[in-house]
Order: structure tokens, then sequence, then C-alpha cells
């Protein structure tokens, strides 16, 4: 039985690494079918593909051999079939795209997809007309604007009275509506469940809320009220109604604007379910607030990919298994996530985070460089000139900066947690990593607080908030050992 065991384990073992490499190889196809598209190569090359399946054969003993031409002939279509995909040209069309995350969706599936702004409607109108693609997506502010361009709209879609994904089927545009299965799925993943209850959406007659407002209905809601500016139900009168579900269709908390709300989730007292369709940052105002009432809440990052995973069966017309999603999740939210790292002055941050930037190919950002650049002084001669409450509102502004951006490494200064106000910032889109170090190898050299009230008294006083804030503690020995330790994480913040 020992025996067998072993034998199996080394079987895992080469399955593991079949895996990885069949994984690699897809990747080099895809690149290779990009280079046949962009050259004018053909897909298919038969002779090529015979003398590699004749040198396989020869490679290998009896036993194995006789599988040669199977084996290649499978490897072959699964060649071919990723070939057809980036074959294709897919794009997501908007007004405004610069920080788009659905090419990341669709590249790790395969296909060759890009971004496409557009200025007006006429633009639009001109883009879709010309049928010069084989699929799209329409996000903000034509998912309305397609329909009448549209040879076919689907039920769903018509009824919702959006748009977010055209189809060119030789040479016949179909609409269909993905925001609605994508909807359902992250309201259900997020374990809201709307039925019964007095929903409220926030976002009048955009897209989104028409189709926040066609999910809830069909997901059983007792009531929904549109939420807009002007309206009978507004910005500051929606607190009278008895809300228990709160769906935000509008940008209001968005990147680059994060610190914006479209409500306080503490002033609905019968509150049980908050979804936000913004997906940037990972956690918006209004999630952070309801999960810090215990209330479930979540962004819009699984709608948007398991839209994408609909959409993606509707470009192909391949079906596709629904772990595809959560996998592509957590993809991106890992890749999108910031890390940031505090800490006592002298704990290495910086060294640390330089390391662990070039190791996973992120930006490096040093919350107290930043400062100096803006102030064009060192920290000790802005402490010296202006104190530390003129310091401190420098560093909340450079905070709000890097807090705003996606994937990279933060240092920040050592007292930078203290205020609530940049915790709150730097998690929107952040994993805190506490870096510890023994006091005795701290120095207090250029560090204004540290020489004027003493390294232990500081620890003494920030430690609490290093130790709630973190996500991770890690004691900083060896600078690439701390950094690569880090790199291993799994750091997503959603």
């Amino acid at each position: 039985m020992t025996e067998l065991e072993d034998l199996r384990r080394e079987l895992n073992s080469i399955d593991d690494g079949i895996a990885a490499l069949f994984a690699r190889r897809n990747e080099i196809v895809r690149e290779v079918g990009l280079y046949k598209k962009h050259s004018g190569f053909p897909l298919n090359d038969p002779d090529r593909e015979n003398a590699v399946t004749e040198r396989i054969k020869s490679m290998l003993p009896p036993l194995s051999a006789g599988f040669a031409a199977p084996l290649m002939k499978t490897l072959f279509g699964f060649s071919k079939e990723i070939q057809k995909r980036v074959g294709g040209n897919y794009f997501v069309i908007g007004k405004k795209l610069p920080h788009s995350w659905s090419p990341e969706i669709y590249l790790p599936l395969g296909l060759d997809y890009g971004i496409k702004e557009l200025p007006d409607e006429e633009a639009v109108k001109e883009f879709v007309l010309s049928r010069g693609f084989d699929g799209i997506n329409v996000t903000i502010p034509y998912k309305q604007t397609v329909i009448p361009l549209l040879d076919f709209v689907s039920d769903e879609a018509r009824e919702v009275g959006a748009v977010n994904t055209v189809v060119n089927k030789d040479g016949k545009l179909y609409g269909y509506n993905t925001d609605v299965g994508g909807m359902k799925a992250a309201i259900a993943a997020a374990g809201i469940d709307p039925k019964g209850k007095v929903a409220a959406v926030f976002g009048g007659n955009g897209g989104t809320a028409h189709t926040a407002r066609y999910v809830l209905a069909s997901m059983g809601a007792k009531r929904i009220l549109t939420v807009s500016r002007t309206g009978a139900v507004n910005y500051d009168n929606v607190y009278d109604y008895p809300i228990e579900l709160i769906v935000n269709a509008t940008p209001v908390g968005m990147y680059p604007d994060i610190c914006a709300s479209p409500a306080d989730p503490a002033k609905f007292p019968a509150l049980q379910g908050v979804f936000d369709a913004v997906y940037n940052p990972l956690r918006t105002v209004l999630v952070e607030k309801a999960l810090r009432q215990n209330v479930p809440a979540a962004n819009g990052l699984y709608m948007l990919v398991e839209q994408g995973r609909l959409a993606f069966e509707l470009f192909t017309g391949t079906e596709t298994d629904k772990s595809v999603t959560r996998y592509l999740v957590n993809a991106i939210a890992a890749a999108k996530t910031d890390i940031v790292l505090t800490g006592m002055p002298g704990s290495g941050k910086t060294s640390v985070g330089k390391a662990l930037a070039e190791l996973t190919g992120r930006k490096f950002v040093d919350i107290d460089d930043e400062i100096v650049k803006a102030e064009g002084r060192s920290i000790p001669e802005i402490f010296a000139a202006e104190g530390e409450e003129y310091f401190r509102a420098a560093e909340r502004r450079a905070v709000s900066a890097a807090a705003a951006e996606n994937g990279i490494v933060i240092a920040t200064g050592g007292g930078t947690v203290t205020d609530e106000s940049n915790r709150r910032a730097l998690k929107r889109n952040g994993f805190a990593v506490y870096i510890r170090r023994d006091l005795k190898e701290l120095s207090s050299e250029g560090r204004p607080l540290s020489q004027s009230r003493g390294t232990e008294a500081l620890y003494n006083e920030r430690k609490g908030i290093y130790e709630s804030f973190c996500d991770l503690a890690v004691d900083n020995v060896d600078v690439a050992k701390t950094a690569e330790l880090i790199a291993k994480t799994d750091f997503k913040r959603i």
C-alpha cells in the first residue's frame, strides 16, 4: 500500500507539471494566434502538425508512441480553438474608459479584446453600424443609445431598456443584457436576499439603474424605490423610508473620487443588505460602512466578471463553468489590491516595499517621499518650520492620492495609520502588512517624533493601532525574505 501511495504521489507531481506546461503552451499558442492574425499567416498548417506529430512519436518508447497521434491531434484542436478566439475583434465601448477592467476578464479567456472610447452618440452610431467587430460590451452612457442600431434585441434587454452586449452574427447585430445575470449572481454571492424587502435604487434612469430595478423585481423585492437628486424620492428624504436593501447604480464613490458615497447606511435602521455596482475601489465607502454595521455588502466586481463570462458565451458560442467567474474575481482582486506596509519608523517599510515592488512588478509609492516632493523640503524641515499638524495634513493628501491607485505597493510613514481617515482610505483598495522589527534596531535619524518622544514611547502609543489595522504581521529580519513572504500571500481585498 505504501508503494502504491508513493507511485500515486509521483503521478500527482507529474500531472501538476503537465498542467503547468499545458497552461504555458496555451499562452504561447495565443501569442502565435495574434502574430498570425496581424501578419496575415494562415491559421492552419497541416504539414507542420504532421511533422510535429512524427517528431513526438519518434521520441517516445513503444508504450507511449502509439498515443502520439491522438495526443497531438487533441492538442492541435485546442490550439485551433484558442487561435479562433483570438482571431476575432472584441471591444468595450464607452465615453471615458481610462481605467476599464474589462480586458482583464476577456484576455485570460483568449479573446483579442480592446477599449474604444467614443466621445458622443454620433461616434457610437458610426462605430456600431460599421460592424467592424465580432462582439462589443457597452458601458456608460451608451447602453440605451445602441438599441435602435441593432437588428435584434433580446426580450430581457428590451424589457430592461438597456443593452450591454452586442454580437455580430454574419453582419446582423444582436443585443443582449448580461448585466442582469451578473447582478443577480453578485447579489446572491454576497448573501443578500431581496425577497419581500423594500429596496432603494440610487441612479435615476441610468442603464444600470434600469437593470437593478428589473433584477430586484425578478428576485421578489416587495417595493422598489428609485432615488435621484431631484425626484420624489431623493438623496435628502430617502432616510424617511423603511429601506431594507440599497443598490447603488451610480458612479458615486468610483475612482478617482473614492471618498464619496451616495448614502449613509447608518441612517437606515432596517437595512439588511447593500450592493454597490462600483468595483473601483474594491471597497467603496458605502460598502465599508455597511460592513462595519455587520450588514451584508458587496461591490460590483463579481457582477462585472459574471456578466463578462455570460457575454463571452454569447461572443464565442461556447459554454463556461461558473467557477470561471470566481477564479477571475480572485485573480483581478489580487492584482488590483494595494499592498500597504505599516510599522514603526525605521522598521524597513521602504526597503521591503522596494524589494516587494520589484518582485511583483508593481509600482512603489513611499508616502514620506511623496510629501517631500510636494513640499520641496525634507520632513525634519517641515516639522521644524510648520509643526506636526501641518505635516499630517500634507500626509493625508499624499495618502488620498496613493490610496486611489490600484495594484501598487505603498510604504506609509510611522504615524500615517494613527489617523482614522488615512486608515479608511488605505483600506479602500489595500491589504495592510505590519512590518515588525526589534526596537533596538530602529534608527531615529531624520525622524523628528522618534527623537522628541523616544522610540519606545512611540511604539507603545501605536502598537495597538498597527495590530488592529493590519491584515498580516511579519517580522523583518531580512528584507529579501520578508518581501518574498508577503508576495506569496493571498492579499485580495474582497
